[in-house]
């Protein structure tokens, strides 16, 4: 499993120690991770202790168990999904019956309820649409949002939906620390549970978080260890409380006695001339060199600040017609702007110029946001085709939904290699004859339930789950930004297909991706960063969002990079966007305009 490393990727690995893994894009950061969660997998000695792997989003967490299901190596005791994932699945489940909001029974808020929920605050304290709002919550129980009529609104949006037996992301990681803190046998439990705890992107993680896995971590008194991988240059979450901690306050936090500091420099995705303009935006002291593919390559970059609004759309089509032409695969190019209200009109202006290129929009899914809601893991299910590719993911999903099923029936399910495999045949056999998504859906889930002999419609949970799931895509479809969106049954299958259209996307959404070429369009000061990040923050904070916005969009190009500055937009006081103030300030021999 060690094979194919390089000298920095193989000391990372075989650290003995606590470890911070500072990794440049392209680096292999996942290829560590993996390779690092596997060699300790095979250096277990208990069959009773787990190793936990963290990630940003599911897709990560189902990334890294497809690597190591590659290496064959089992996977029985380990476990991979995000932070509220975890919080959920290891403290809030299990010890509900310990918080009095929730011993009656709840439901996990999706996004999309959240933000309606919020709009119509919002519209009833005469705010405006576009205000942000914060409702995380500090250790000490106080909104990170320090806005007075902003904090009134985020308790009573909490309040309301605790009332109404609901949490949100920000209560599940809320509660989860008040349990570890009042609660010496929870922590001690859980720190004699885990022997690693792996926490990729770490720069995104917020002070919350942090305390959570230091209250997990401090009672191991060693016997168990942290491994944390990221880049404090793409820390683009900060709005959302992410913070890069430096190694010794993640030292203090754990109560760590030994942490090493390691640097992943090469950079095996882009070409060198890429690479020397990503790091015009770096803060990282790291000496970046290109060693991959693409490392000689010239390809383009391009800076355009005289183009008119009106005009994007039209010069990003001939862009990405130019690259197909040149013999670009279409999921080798990706239109990146700062938010989707400006890429939904451009998105729609781009399929008409285009009407033969296909085009992949992840923020166009219908469904709701929230994958820990039982119908949304079931109808992954369902919207998965089967292959050898994803064969094991698939025996892993259909057994979290057994289980979760379990829970909340008291059923006693078992869910054995064979028992997986039979129910895996009744969802493959499932072909419900309705084209349009929603009903497809409600009907193999009604199926599937009839050959498990469930009526699941007396279940409070999964009946509260269910209206959440389906009013989630009522909703979604109601709205403007949907209207374009088909609701048939092969869109929704095609949302769990590898990409095979240009893709198009926000900056926060293409995090983590990498392309032969980028087309990037809003590059305005107070686009990036936006208003909301920045207002009232003192310059360190303004400047640092911009930069690593700018080093994220960059570093996501193999070979060109194409960015536009438009004229033509305006504030809603009536004055003119200008060019990101660093954009602007960089020196760098630009290739022509025109292709």
């Amino acid at each position: 499993m060690l094979e194919g490393l390089d000298p920095q990727q193989l000391k990372a690995v075989e650290s003995e120690h606590d470890t911070l893994l500072l990794a440049c894009p392209g680096s292999g950061k996942t290829r560590v991770l993996t390779r690092k969660i596997a060699y300790e997998l095979d250096r277990l000695e208990s069959n009773k202790k787990f190793i936990v792997a963290l990630t940003y989003t599911n897709r990560a967490a189902d990334e890294i168990q497809k690597r190591i299901d590659e290496m064959g190596i089992p996977q029985e005791q380990l476990w991979a999904g995000t932070i509220h994932s975890f919080c959920y699945q290891w403290i809030i489940k299990p010890y509900a019956e310990l918080i009095p909001a929730l011993v009656n029974g709840f439901t996990i808020l999706d996004e999309f309820k959240k933000e309606t929920i919020l709009k119509e605050l919002k519209t009833k304290h005469s705010l405006p649409s576009y205000q942000a709002i914060s409702t995380s919550i500090t250790r000490d129980g106080k909104y990170t949002d320090q806005e007075p009529v902003n904090k009134m609104v985020a308790k009573e949006y909490h309040k309301s939906i605790v009332e109404n037996k609901e949490i949100d992301f920000d209560l599940i990681l809320y509660l989860s620390y008040r349990l570890l803190k009042k609660n010496k046998k929870i922590r001690r439990h859980l720190s004699r549970l885990f022997r690693y705890i792996f926490v990729d992107e770490y720069q995104d993680t917020s002070d919350l978080q942090y305390g959570i896995i230091g209250q997990i971590i401090r009672p191991s008194e060693g016997s168990c260890n942290i491994f944390l991988v990221g880049d404090p240059d793409q820390s683009i979450y900060s709005s959302l409380g992410g913070i890069p901690r430096t190694l010794e306050e993640i030292q203090d936090e754990i109560s760590s006695k030994h942490m090493e500091l390691h640097k992943l420099s090469g950079n095996y995705r882009s070409s060198q001339r890429i690479v020397d303009y990503s790091v015009e935006f770096q803060y990282e002291d790291m000496m970046v060199k290109a060693l991959g593919e693409y490392s000689n390559k010239h390809g383009r970059i391009s800076l355009n600040t005289t183009i008119d609004k009106e005009d994007v759309p039209q010069e990003v089509a001939n862009l990405i017609s130019y690259y197909i032409e040149k013999g670009c695969s279409p999921n080798e190019i990706c239109v990146i702007a700062p938010q989707w209200y400006s890429l939904y009109p451009v998105a729609k202006k781009l399929r008409a110029l285009l009407p033969g290129v296909p085009f992949e929009a992840p923020g166009s899914i219908p469904l709701p946001k929230n994958k820990d809601n039982f119908w949304w893991k079931l109808a992954r299910l369902f919207l998965t085709e089967p292959n050898p590719q994803n064969s094991l993911n698939r025996f892993r999903w259909v057994r979290r939904v057994i289980e979760d099923l379990n829970d909340y029936t008291n059923e006693g399910f078992t869910f054995t290699h064979n028992d997986c495999r039979r129910y895996l045949k009744w969802i493959n056999s499932i072909k419900p004859r309705p084209k349009e998504g929603v009903l497809y859906l409600k009907e193999a889930f009604k199926e599937f339930f009839n050959k498990l002999e469930i009526d699941f419609t007396h279940n409070q949970t999964l009946h509260d789950q269910w209206e959440t799931f389906f009013n989630g895509i009522k909703q979604r479809y109601e709205t403007e930004s949907f209207a374009d969106v088909p609701n048939t049954i092969d869109y929704f299958r095609g949302m769990f297909k590898p990409s095979s259209g240009v893709v198009i996307n926000t900056c926060h959404g293409v995090k983590g991706e990498e392309y032969e070429t980028v087309i990037a369009f809003g590059l305005l000061w107070g686009y990036i960063p936006h208003w909301n990040a920045i207002w009232n923050e003192p310059p360190i904070v303004r400047d640092t969002s911009s930069k690593n916005l700018l080093y994220v969009i960059s570093s996501r190009a193999k070979e060109n990079l194409h960015l536009l500055a438009e004229t033509g937009r305006s504030t809603t006081s009536g004055y003119p966007y200008e060019i990101n103030r660093h954009l602007a300030n960089v020196r760098f021999e630009y290739d022509a305009l025109y292709v």
